[in-house]
Parts: structure tokens; sequence; C-alpha cells
């Protein structure tokens, strides 16, 4: 069996991070290999929205508060997102070199800064 498995003894951190909530990185191992996903959770008073990022993918998951088995549930989802099992990853955004995040960044200026304009043409 060659799939990614997260070691039982950082389950722990998994089930502290969904009492918690912020963000943890946590390994994936399999004989040849270890590779690391980051995750980021955001508590409210009934759920944990967990965002997970793992080898140019991103994924989503939603788990009810209540639920005692939310850290095997975020095992097995972060499990599926490296084993490639999972439908709901998205390919992450690409990343930019700093010349083009910069120009980027000056084209939303400059069109936030004509609409500005074009409102106040129009009033």
């Amino acid at each position: 069996m060659n799939n990614y498995l997260i070691p039982l003894t950082k389950q722990d951190l998994l089930h502290h991070m969904l009492q918690v909530g912020g963000g943890a990185v946590c390994p994936l191992q399999r004989p040849e290999q270890t590779i690391y996903a980051s995750f980021d959770v955001e508590l409210t008073q009934n759920s944990a929205v967990v965002s997970v990022e793992l080898g140019g993918h991103t994924g989503e998951l939603t788990l009810k508060r209540s639920d005692r088995a939310n850290h095997l549930h975020l095992r097995d989802f972060i499990q599926d997102i490296a084993n490639g099992r999972i439908e709901s990853a998205q390919p992450a955004p690409p990343e930019q070199s700093g010349r083009l995040a910069r120009i980027d960044r000056a084209l939303a200026d400059s069109e936030a800064l004509l609409a500005r304009v074009r409102k106040l043409i129009a009033a």
C-alpha cells in the first residue's frame, strides 16, 4: 500500500486544532516520501471550517463542533486530497513572482480608481 497516511501521533494535532482554531502543518507519510499539508481552522459557535492546502490543491471542509470524531473526518479529508480521491479539491492559485504581483496590484488599484471617477462623473 503506497497511500499517504497521517501518523497516529499527529492525529492529536488535528484534534487540538479543531478545539482551538488557527493554522498548522501536518505530515503525511508513505514508505518512500513525506509530504506536508497546511490547514487553517476557523471556529464558529456551531461549526469548524477547515481550509487545507496540499501539493498544489486546496479543499474546504465544514464540520459540526458537536461531533467527537471530527479529527478523524479531517484526517480522512486530508488523506483523500493527498491520495487524489477528493473531487472537491481545487488547484491552488498560481504563485506569482514579485514583479507580476506588483503589476496585478497596480492594475487592480487603477480599475478601482477608474470606477470611483466614473461614479463621480455620473453623479
